[in-house]
């Protein structure tokens, strides 16, 4: 079986050492940014996947992904070294971080939730309810009942109704 091939950091300069060293011991940045950077650092000294995995605290295909996309975006960043250096910690912060991700989409319609507000701004008593204001219980069964939607949880609700 033929093994696949390591991606080596060349020598990184000493400001991006300086920038990658404080990012690994940083208290107050995100976790995910702290443990890439210490990737990056170990694995430009020479450190295999599987001993930085074991370091770090991750899978060593999680190594491997960060240590490729540091090594990708290395001519970048020094060419923002040369240009610009004091935004080369910004730069190398936009590397080793998340990218965005847009989430599950909306289950309900703008529509809807305007069905729900308007609902819950109204008196329970025209719905014949003797009760003189909503509780999340019996909104959530008028919701259902009016056929605003077929499922809908009481924190959904309550998320809605925060919007206004």
């Amino acid at each position: 079986m033929r093994r696949k091939t390591i991606d080596t950091i060349p020598v990184l300069s000493d400001a991006m050492k300086n920038i990658l060293s404080a990012f690994s011991k940083s208290r107050s940045l995100p976790s995910g940014l702290v443990k890439r950077a210490s990737i990056v650092l170990l694995a430009s000294q020479g450190e295999l996947n599987q001993n930085i995995a074991s370091q770090v605290g991750l899978h060593y295909n999680n190594v491997a992904t960060w240590r490729s996309r540091f090594l990708a975006a290395l001519p970048a960043l020094r060419k923002i070294e040369m240009d610009d250096p004091k935004k080369l910690e910004d730069g190398i912060r936009a590397v080793l971080s998340d990218k965005k991700r847009p989430g599950a989409p909306s289950v309900f319609t703008p529509d809807q939730i305007m069905r729900i507000i308007d609902l819950a701004c109204g008196n329970p008593n025209d719905f014949g309810y003797e009760v003189s204001q909503w509780s999340l219980p019996l909104l959530v069964a008028e919701i259902k009942k009016q056929g605003i939607a077929a499922q809908i949880s009481e924190k959904s609700v309550s998320r809605f109704l925060k919007m206004r």
